[in-house]
């Protein structure tokens, strides 16, 4: 497979009449602004006639004269705003929805990626069978290709794994999280799935294995508990991988495991490099306790030629306010020196780092009656570390995922209008929401709006859209969206 050139627009066709259409509105003026600018200098001359008017400084004939002048001058500024909406109707629209083509994908699946030559889709399921009695499981992967233009099945392939044994003596086993990632390498030769502590590489045409790596996980943790009606209890907190990702150039992967903040664990986070090529890992940083993630977002984000690694964890817990500490931090794989702190004064929910060195940062914040109900997207400039833009959009939030095409030109997030509907007015948090799910694709690096998908329909889809829901993909070229956590399907972005 090979990847098309940066620059390439293929498949993305400008709309000029759109864009023709947005440069107009930007030229407007502000109806609202100029109402409201209306409203207030007629109601201070009021008021300081009325005051002369009743000190018998003017006559209340001369008054009434003057009032009548002013009735004449806010009907004319009221008129003219009123022409100014006529005029410039997208300048008083919020929202501008535009229809995308869809791919839908099929079943369940846990994990997906969209190919480098945006023509094929990987997925990876699985399913967990009794085995040799009523004790005994083996739990197996089934990961497939698709052609998601023409719908069809273009190879598919079953991973098993180990036989399970359910702990004894009233052991509980507690996963962070533990499901199944697969990644498409940088020139799309292979898909990458982790399944069962171990990665596979398979042949993008037919997924067969052309070798595995074992990985070795950080320690368990067993807490032992005395409850006076239940007895003796134990507790086992196995850790898990939460980041996962093949670098965009070259032959590198990333992986974070994250363990339990418990009593006793003093491996609670631990980035490893491997080196797909050769099945060694070639690097190992173990992150302090207090860096460790907390399981929401990705996580994890490539930076510019593969020589970065940049890591998010919210330095706070849900429905607070974030703190004044660094939340993303990013290391150079060839020194293994921490270059990059960062604090996005957001409760950091996903980041992506586009070729030119610039980081996104999103919001995973709970959304309040009164706050957060439309956080921004942060940018920062790598090199200098400083914040360069805040990115909103109109009337709702950018928030919970956040993806940039390969080639620099595109990026997504999710814009869905979430509103508290369920509010407990004794710890002043916000328990329920209703949303109505949408994305918006930005151009880069202006920042100016593509594209910005109607509501997707589907009540599943809408009660998932939170800090660990569904998760938006861009491809390579901007000309995609892949969105999967519940039901997977492709968006074509003109």
């Amino acid at each position: 497979m090979t990847l098309l050139p940066p620059g390439s627009r293929a498949c993305c066709r400008m709309q000029t009449p759109v864009a023709e259409a947005r440069r107009r509105a930007s030229l407007c003026p502000n109806p609202g602004r100029l109402f409201q600018f209306s409203v207030s200098v007629h109601l201070l001359f009021v008021v300081r006639r009325l005051s002369l008017a009743l000190r018998g400084s003017i006559s209340f004939r001369y008054h009434a004269v003057v009032f009548r002048r002013f009735r004449f001058s806010f009907a004319l500024v009221t008129l003219v705003a009123i022409n100014a909406l006529q005029c410039c109707p997208a300048a008083a629209a919020t929202t501008t929805f535009t229809a995308l083509k869809s791919y839908p994908l099929h079943g369940w699946f846990s994990s997906a990626d969209i190919s480098p030559d945006e023509k094929l889709v990987a997925v990876v399921r699985t399913s967990e069978v009794k085995t040799g009695g009523a004790e005994l499981s083996r739990s197996s992967a089934v990961v497939e290709l698709w052609d998601f233009h023409s719908d069809r099945l273009v190879a598919r392939t079953t991973l098993e794994g180990p036989v399970a044994r359910p702990p004894g003596g009233g052991t509980a086993l507690y996963r962070n999280r533990g499901a199944p990632f697969v990644r498409f390498t940088g020139d799309g030769m292979l898909v990458v799935v982790y399944f069962a502590d171990a990665v596979r590489m398979l042949r993008t045409s037919d997924l067969s294995e052309t070798g595995s790596m074992p990985l070795n996980p950080p320690p368990s943790n067993t807490l032992t508990y005395s409850l006076k009606k239940y007895g003796v209890q134990k507790t086992t907190y196995v850790p898990a991988i939460q980041g996962f990702e093949t670098s965009p150039t070259g032959t590198l992967l990333a992986v974070l495991w994250v363990g339990p903040a418990v009593r006793g664990n003093s491996d609670q986070g631990r980035l490893e490099i491997y080196d797909i090529s050769s099945g060694q890992r070639i690097d190992m940083w173990r992150m302090p306790n207090s860096w460790a993630p907390d399981g929401v977002g990705r996580d994890l984000a490539w930076g510019p030629a593969s020589k970065y690694i940049f890591m998010a964890r919210p330095n706070s817990i849900p429905c607070l306010r974030p703190n004044g500490s660094p939340d993303v931090f990013g290391l150079n794989l060839q020194t293994g020196a921490l270059e990059t702190t960062l604090n996005t004064g957001l409760m950091v929910g996903d980041i992506a780092v586009t070729p030119a060195g610039e980081l996104l940062a999103v919001d995973a914040n709970c959304v309040g009656r009164w706050s957060n109900r439309h956080p921004k997207m942060v940018v920062f400039n790598l090199k200098t570390g400083n914040r360069v833009r805040e990115v909103r959009a109109k009337g709702t939030g950018v928030r919970y995922r956040v993806s940039v095409s390969r080639n620099g030109q595109r990026a997504v997030a999710w814009t869905s209008d979430v509103k508290c509907s369920v509010f407990d007015w004794l710890d002043m948090n916000c328990y329920g929401q209703s949303v109505k799910p949408m994305f918006t694709v930005w151009r880069l690096p202006e920042f100016s709006v593509v594209a910005t998908s109607p509501v997707l329909p589907g009540e599943a889809l809408a009660s998932q859209i939170q800090p660990t829901g569904p998760v938006l993909r861009i491809s390579s070229t901007g000309c995609y969206v892949l969105v999967y956590g519940m039901k997977g399907v492709v968006f074509e972005v003109p």
